[in-house]
């Protein structure tokens, strides 16, 4: 894998790697997810979705088409940590796409005509939300596991999207999209003097800013949480808080891969094989500067919900208080390797990972990769065992 250039220009971080290929993939990540909403819960997803509705010197369909005229995948996601804008195009394209993120980064406007329609498109987004069980179920266990910005979906609430004005998405924009919260990752074929002279021509215009001032997470309740639901399918979320350094996190990793979801894990064999409960079984983990969470979640007849919950919580218990065996972390490990190496191939995730992954202090695919092969199987037994005596969630949708 060649090697990764880090470079800064008037205080935004730019990393470049270079992979022989005829496309590039370009992340623009800017620290401004929902855990910075303040006041407004909704508003960084609101200004996602204003970006793509004109700048001072492009109206909403000249901007779609001028992507379109790039040929390439230009899309936006907004999640707790960043607002991430992405572009894959070809080589010779390279410098046209950046110079497009940047007029999106710097001159991005918010119409009131513009706002409204596109409050009402994301208004209705929230409602499939809501009418869908599961996110409902998701959401419930959210807001009772944390306290302070991350209590919220990242959407915000219906009471929330209805009170924004186009002045306060603006002002978020104007306040937020500055050079020392952004990071600029560009993966693939082109060469790292293009990029240079990308960056020094197109992203020159805004100051540096501050660094983030981070908005404190807080855990809320432990224990559980019942939601009443329709038909005859229930549903289980397990919250389970972790500790966010990277190694710990990695090491939590390895255990949630042999507890959780795939098909040879204990997970899996137990609520799909032995009992049969149900058909859906996962086991994720969700992190940001200063908080971790691993999800576990499954689904089975509303009859059979105890006997769902109870082999959950036993599941995980039983790895806490037995471990597990040489050959199991042999397995997690090649698993958890095989990931970084199919994002090593993937040039769109890749940029990602190193945009977000810069913001968020996590290492590169490469570092990650080291950590797990030197992982010890005490180190992930003491990890699990942790993570069990902390904070934890049962939420059932039944």
């Amino acid at each position: 894998m060649a090697a990764i250039h880090r470079f800064r220009h008037q205080g935004l971080r730019v990393i470049h790697q270079h992979m022989p290929a005829p496309l590039t993939a370009i992340a623009l990540s800017i620290q401004a997810g929902a855990r910075f909403d303040g006041r407004h819960p909704g508003i960084a997803h609101m200004a996602e979705h204003m970006l793509f509705q004109g700048t001072s010197s492009l109206d909403q369909v000249a901007l779609n088409r001028r992507a379109a005229e790039l040929g390439g995948e230009h899309n936006a996601d907004t999640g707790y940590e960043t607002i991430s804008l992405t572009f894959e195009v070809f080589n010779e394209d390279v410098s046209d796409a950046i110079a497009l993120l940047a007029d999106q980064f710097y001159n991005s406007e918010v119409s009131e005509e513009r706002f409204r329609k596109e409050r009402r498109v994301v208004v209705d987004e929230a409602r499939g939300r809501i009418d869908d069980p599961i996110e409902r179920l998701h959401t419930r266990a959210w807001s009772r596991f944390f306290r302070g910005p991350l209590a919220n979906p990242v959407w915000g609430s219906m009471r929330s999207l209805r009170a924004l004005h186009a002045r306060d998405v603006a002002n978020f924009i104007k306040r937020n999209f500055t050079h020392a919260r952004a990071v600029l990752a560009v993966v693939g074929g082109v060469q790292e003097d293009i990029v240079r002279r990308a960056v020094r021509r197109h992203l020159r215009h805004a100051p540096a800013g501050p660094p983030a001032r981070l908005p404190r997470v807080g855990f809320g309740q432990s224990g559980a949480l019942r939601v009443r639901g329709d038909g005859g399918q229930a549903h289980m979320l397990h919250l389970i808080a972790i500790p966010p350094q990277p190694r710990s996190l990695i090491a939590v990793g390895l255990a949630l891969d042999l507890v959780g979801a795939d098909p040879d894990s204990r997970l899996f064999q137990e609520v799909r094989e032995r009992l049969g409960l149900g058909y859906e079984v996962s086991a994720s983990l969700d992190w940001g500067n200063g908080w971790a969470v691993a999800i576990l979640s499954a689904s089975a007849a509303r009859g059979a919900v105890h006997r769902l919950e109870r082999a959950v919580l036993d599941t995980c218990q039983e790895a806490a208080d037995h471990g597990f065996s040489e050959e199991e972390i042999q397995r997690a490990r090649k698993k958890l390797r095989y990931r970084y190496a199919s994002l090593a191939d993937s040039r769109f995730e890749r940029a990602l990972a190193l945009a977000e992954g810069t913001l968020s202090g996590f290492p590169s695919p490469e570092e990650a990769a080291k950590m797990v092969n030197g992982m010890s199987k005490s180190e992930v037994e003491g990890a699990w065992r942790s993570a069990l005596r902390g904070q934890r969630l049962t939420a059932i949708l039944a």
